[in-house]
């Protein structure tokens, strides 16, 4: 490859990985603002996130409908088309993966401080590997089984220092990061086949997200009821009230489209190290802007915890 492209590539992911820190966490702050039990506390984490999916789908139709020769590879004759048999074995369950991810982890925000939460969040590396292995991305090997080690008991650190733990927020958290392990290793197969039509992050969430929105409209109305809690919440006093409240509420749809589509570029240019290695610093300034906006606390063993788990994704990364 001539070093012009080479630099290209460079600038263009390095300004993918700008987005992404952007974005994901501006997301985690509003996520935390809106849904905290101690800000905003709009406590129906499974609607809002159904609403988002619904956003993400309206956006990507849109474009796929008025630009097809950059983003639908089926209709510009520049990839495959998509099967049934495909879309059910392939795109469901990583549809699943990530409605279930961002369920649990906007769930947990309303138990959990943000800090911790980032920290938790910090083992999904583990899991990257572990569905690596079980999918066969990657072979087992005896570094990589003590990296994971090294990343757990980061992890066992960080939890045993918290001292504002939830139980109920901890599980969320946890199984948000092993879902997320699970969505990073579907959605790297799904965008490296071409013959799908969904070779870029736009077609790729418009295939998913309709999947997406209906989990987890289901999940909300079974284990939020939210038409019942309209009728009494004070986020829906009024008409133009539960307006406000709706758009505030979808607000945080645009923030993760954008998100979304420079993690899942850098999925597709890179590979899920890449993002991994991007997520370090990305949780230290989610960590320090969490102490800075809503007063988190650290401890010693907190810390201690959070240093084992980077230096664990460090010695995956190199």
């Amino acid at each position: 490859m001539p070093k012009k492209r080479i630099a290209q590539n460079i600038v263009s992911n390095m300004g993918y990985i700008g987005a992404w820190y952007f974005f994901s966490t501006a997301l985690s702050i509003y996520n935390k603002n809106l849904m905290g039990k101690d800000n905003w506390n709009f406590n129906l984490p499974l609607f809002v996130s159904s609403i988002h999916a619904g956003l993400h789908f309206v956006i990507t139709a849109c474009l796929m409908h008025f630009f097809p020769d950059i983003f639908d590879a089926t209709r510009s004759g520049k990839g495959g088309r998509i099967t049934i048999r495909s879309y059910v074995t392939q795109v469901v369950p990583c549809a699943t993966a990530a409605a279930l991810e961002i369920c649990m982890a906007n769930a947990s925000l309303m138990f959990i401080t943000l800090s911790f939460y980032t920290m938790i969040k910090s083992s999904t590396p583990i899991w990257v590997l572990i569905f690596a292995f079980f999918f066969r991305l990657e072979k087992p090997r005896m570094s990589l089984i003590l990296i994971i080690g090294v990343i757990v008991i980061g992890v066992v650190l960080t939890v045993a220092g918290e001292t504002q733990f939830d139980l109920t927020g901890f599980i969320l958290v946890l199984f948000a990061a092993i879902m997320s392990g699970l969505r990073w290793s579907l959605t790297q197969m799904l965008l490296q086949k071409d013959q799908l039509g969904m070779d870029n992050p736009v077609a790729t969430l418009y295939y998913i997200s309709p999947i997406m929105f209906v989990i987890m409209s289901i999940l909300s109305l079974i284990i939020e009821d939210p038409f019942v809690q309209f009728a009494s919440s004070e986020f829906f006093d009024d008409f133009w009230t539960g307006m406000t409240t709706l758009l505030m509420a979808a607000g945080g749809g645009f923030l993760a489209f954008a998100m979304t589509v420079a993690e899942f570029k850098l999925i597709k240019n890179t590979g899920t190290v890449t993002l991994s290695v991007a997520g370090i610093s990305k949780e230290i300034v989610v960590i320090s802007l969490s102490m800075l906006i809503f007063g988190d606390r650290l401890t010693f063993v907190n810390l201690l915890g959070l240093l084992v788990s980077i230096g664990g994704i460090l010695a995956y990364v190199s």
